[in-house]
């Protein structure tokens, strides 16, 4: 099938990479477009602000005012992108609903929509979703949340915290709007590959080399440890609830305190307590056998959606109280580190200000009196 005017629609999933595969297409913008590959919209910004409009999560009084014609102006903005190919990345349009589908679908106009679904592994994608939910202001334990999303997928429930690990059900869904010729999956590979390989096998679908993209040297979406995110979620819980909307909250307690104080300690990764090691299994195949009935297209192996046994512990991963002690105080001494920093800058710039200033006015002094003595002397 020809690619000539074809949109790709990255949804996702949620943490399957997304966030590494997004800076690396935006840092290698120009790269692409001169491949006939362009980014619409071509900022993360614009395109989180349309998803805003698909999901109906828009509230006008704490959202930009940019956001209300995010989606109409989506359909000028695919019409003039010069390129062949077009490409939209934002992994919460993964859980839109039929109607919103068909929203985003309406604002395609004539382009031809393929979608491409990253998916993951159970094992490892849980204890990414929890610390996920804990940098959106969650306080729900760990055990909590493996254990609804256990009920919820044994139930047959699409519902939070499974919705956003519902592989298959999401799969369909948007399937049924664009047709299951025009979906793509790919895998993230096992632990142990080479950091570009889902780069490469995301770039192969967009008839893209990733030979010619600069890396992306800074590092995005970083995870956090056990005891860190046991720490951030009881902080969660003591924040009074106006704090907690992502419009506050996503400045101060994502971006700050979990990715800047948190996630800069060394710490052990978070695993899959043993006792759901069975279920896990058990999920993962039903994932293959369903994708590998539906006929998607897929990059990689859909043998990479079986959990390694790496991402479960065999004994108690519970941090104790006094791992949790020691954290909070090294996370507040990070704290005030980067408040004194702050505050000497600011001295300093107040002192390199202060001191032009004096320069200045000893300028202008010797100017006047040079001035004074060329006219007492005429």
């Amino acid at each position: 099938m020809p690619t000539s005017r074809r949109l790709y629609v990255h949804i996702g999933l949620p943490k399957t990479g997304t966030s590494f595969l997004q800076a690396a297409l935006l840092h290698n913008r120009e790269v692409l477009a001169e491949q006939g590959l362009d980014l619409v919209p071509p900022t993360k910004r614009e395109a989180f602000e349309l998803m805003l409009l698909v999901r109906d999560r828009y509230d006008p009084a704490l959202d930009s005012a940019s956001v209300q014609g995010s989606l109409d102006r989506f359909p000028t903005l695919l019409e003039k992108a010069p390129g062949s190919r077009a490409l939209i990345s934002q992994e919460s349009l993964a859980a839109a609903t039929p109607p919103q589908i068909r929203r985003f679908l309406d604002a395609c106009g004539d382009r031809d929509v393929h979608v491409i679904v990253t998916v993951r592994d159970l094992a490892r994608q849980l204890p990414s979703s929890w610390q996920q939910r804990l940098k959106s202001g969650g306080s729900l334990t760990y055990d909590e949340f493996l254990r609804q999303a256990k009920a919820l997928e044994q139930r047959g429930v699409d519902r939070r915290p499974w919705r956003h690990l519902n592989v298959t059900e999401m799969l369909a869904l948007w399937s049924e709007a664009v047709g299951p010729s025009r979906m793509h999956v790919v895998t993230l590979p096992p632990p142990g590959s080479a950091p570009s390989t889902l780069l490469e096998r995301f770039c192969s679908l967009l008839d893209v080399d990733p030979d010619r993209m600069v890396p992306e040297e800074k590092r995005v979406n970083t995870s956090l440890g056990r005891v860190q995110a046991e720490l951030l979620r009881r902080v969660n819980g003591e924040l009074p609830e106006e704090l907690l909307p992502r419009q506050i909250y996503g400045g101060v307690g994502k971006r700050f305190f979990a990715a800047q104080v948190l996630a800069a300690q060394e710490a052990r990764p978070i695993r899959v307590p043993a006792e759901f090691r069975g279920w896990c299994n058990e999920v993962a195949e039903r994932q293959i056998k369903a994708l590998d009935a539906a006929g998607y297209a897929v990059t990689g192996e859909l043998a990479d959606l079986r959990c390694p046994d790496e991402a479960f512990a065999d004994d108690d991963d519970q941090p104790s109280h006094r791992d949790v002690e020691e954290t909070a105080v090294k996370a507040l001494a990070q704290i005030l580190e980067l408040r004194a920093e702050a505050v000497r800058r600011r001295q300093e710039q107040t002192r390199g200000t202060a001191g032009q200033d004096r320069r200045s006015l000893r300028a202008r002094a010797r100017r006047l009196f040079g001035r004074i003595r060329r006219v007492t002397r005429g």
